[in-house]
C-alpha cells in the first residue's frame, strides 16, 4: 500500500505542469525609455531594444519591412494583416520603411521613414525601427496602442 501510495505522489508531482511566474508590465510611451545597444544598421530584418518602465527593463523584439505603401502620416498604423510588398522586376517602389514589435506582444505595423533607392530601405530599416523606439515617444505610442490580443 505504501508503494502505491508513494508511485502516486510522485506520479502526481511528475504530470504537474511548471508554474512560470508572469509579471504584466503597462508599456505607457510618456513614462518609457529604450535603449538599444549596438542599433542594428546591417540589413537584417529584426531590431531589439530594453525599455524600462517603473524600473522594470522589457526587451522588446521587433522587425522591420519596406513596403511600396505610404503610411497617411507619420507613425500611422497598418492593421490590414500582411504588409503589402511588390517583388517583381520593378522592386525599387518598397521604400518606405515600417516596424512591428513581435515580443513581448504583437504590434500593428507602423510607418517611420521613406528610403530611395530601395536598397537603402532594405538596408536601414531595422535600424531606423530601433532609433525610433529609442528616441521618439510617439513612434512608442503607436507601436504600444496597437498591440493585439
Amino acid at each position: 500500500m505504501k508503494k502505491l501510495l508513494t508511485l502516486t505522489a510522485v506520479g502526481t508531482l511528475l504530470a504537474v505542469p511548471a508554474m512560470a511566474v508572469q509579471q504584466c508590465v503597462a508599456l505607457d510611451s510618456s513614462t518609457t525609455t529604450c535603449t538599444s545597444t549596438p542599433v542594428n544598421w546591417n540589413g537584417t530584418a529584426e531590431w531589439e531594444v530594453t525599455c524600462t518602465t517603473d524600473g522594470t527593463n522589457v526587451p522588446i523584439k521587433g522587425v522591420s519591412a519596406c513596403s511600396n505603401v505610404k503610411g497617411d502620416t507619420d507613425y500611422a498604423i497598418y492593421s490590414d494583416g500582411a504588409l503589402p510588398t511588390l517583388s517583381d522586376a520593378s522592386s525599387e517602389v518598397n521604400f518606405y520603411c515600417w516596424c512591428k514589435m513581435v515580443e513581448p506582444a504583437v504590434s500593428s505595423w507602423v510607418y517611420t521613414n521613406i528610403y530611395t533607392p530601395a536598397s537603402n530601405c532594405a538596408f536601414y530599416c531595422s535600424g531606423n525601427c530601433a532609433t525610433h523606439a529609442q528616441y521618439y515617444p510617439e513612434f512608442r505610442s503607436a507601436l504600444f496602442s496597437s498591440i493585439s490580443n
